[in-house]
């Protein structure tokens, strides 16, 4: 008889697979776990506020995430996301 752990009847969710995020993908993810708005990354980044808004949904929908805040964390227990965030306050 195999033993079961609490994950093992666990179904694969679209944000427990794995995930790759692209290299602006993070850097946009990153700066949302900051605490930053759309406009901020927008001016911090050189982007227009609707290309960073797009970003934040593309990596919302990779994780499975409901919302800004939830993607943070998902991302940090998938071990996409981790400290130290970026400098530059």
């Amino acid at each position: 008889m195999q033993s079961r752990t609490p994950d093992s009847d666990r179904q694969p969710t679209a944000a427990h697979d794995a995930v790759h995020l692209s290299p602006r993908e993070s850097e946009v993810l990153a700066l949302v776990a900051e605490g930053r708005t759309d406009r901020e990354i927008a001016l911090r980044l050189s982007l227009s506020v609707e290309t960073v808004s797009w970003y934040v949904k593309a990596v919302r929908a990779r994780l499975g995430a409901r919302s800004r805040a939830h993607a943070v964390a998902l991302a940090m227990r998938l071990g996409v996301l981790s400290e130290p965030w970026p400098e530059g306050r």
